[in-house]
């Protein structure tokens, strides 16, 4: 049985399609649990980019989520459940945001996420010819800095895309396994989830987030792990997923978490 709990809609600026569309291609491909995850309100953005939705109009994104919720959950004979997240940029300045949010809504699980190194965009392709400036050694160690203290925060479920520094393809000489092995203990001491994100096959990186290596690191560290499509349009929801399924199951995987009300369940391949 599976799960797609990174899915995005309108709200944020740079997807298309109604959420319900999203909940049919789930329910056609046997998904049994869909979850949308919108951007931040405070995500850092330029003064003249729209990258994420307001206050009002996040407000609206978990309406229409809690419609589809009233639609599908509460008959037995539902062929998919929909589960309400966000996607909570980490932004070390603003984590009193964050924490205000976490009582707002009635989130079935909250996601992290780093898109910023500074207030550079590292993963805007209108900002790509930034990595050609910096060393991309430094930018690894500075990505994955914030992604240890993101998890030392204590604020979130589950761990997005956690290795999206790779996103353009840019990768530093050398062996990134010890690298691998640090991130996935502190993880681990954190207890998070880090989701299987199938997104990066369509982009430069060529591969899903994380790096098979990556991810045999996590699981041999027994960091629990979860799947996502991160969707921008109703026909990228589980995207790849039967790849991603028989990956997980040849790395010794068995079983992925599942969420509700923030809590955690085992959900067998």
């Amino acid at each position: 049985m599976l799960v797609d709990y990174h899915n995005h809609t309108p709200f944020c600026c740079h997807a298309e399609g109604d959420p319900a569309q999203y909940v049919e291609r789930a329910i056609a491909l046997g998904i049994a649990e869909i979850g949308f995850a919108e951007h931040s309100p405070w995500m850092i953005q330029k003064p003249d980019e729209k990258l994420a939705p307001t206050d009002a109009e996040f407000q609206q994104f978990v309406g229409q989520i809690q419609a589809l919720q009233r639609q599908y959950n509460h008959d037995p004979a539902s062929p998919i459940r929909v589960r309400l997240a966000i996607e909570m940029d980490f932004v070390p300045e603003r984590l009193d945001i964050a924490r205000r949010y976490l009582d707002q809504y009635p989130w079935d699980y909250v996601i992290g996420s780093v898109h910023h190194l500074d207030h550079w965009g590292f993963d805007n392709p209108a900002y790509r010819a930034e990595y050609h400036q910096r060393d991309i050694a430094r930018v690894y160690d500075e990505y994955f800095s914030l992604i240890g203290e993101l998890a030392a925060a204590g604020l979130y479920d589950t761990v997005a895309h956690v290795d999206l520094i790779k996103k353009f393809g840019y990768r530093p000489d050398g062996d990134l396994r010890p690298l691998y092995r640090r991130i996935a203990a502190l993880l681990k001491r954190a207890n998070m989830v880090v989701e299987l994100n199938t997104s990066g096959r369509d982009k430069e990186a060529r591969e899903f987030y994380p790096a098979r290596p990556f991810l045999e690191t996590l699981a041999e560290a027994g960091v629990p792990l979860t799947l996502g499509s991160d969707a921008h349009a109703p026909e990228q929801v589980g995207r790849y997923f039967d790849e991603a399924r028989q990956l997980l199951l040849d790395i010794g995987v068995r079983h992925i978490v599942g969420f509700e009300r923030r809590q955690r369940r085992w959900i067998p391949l």
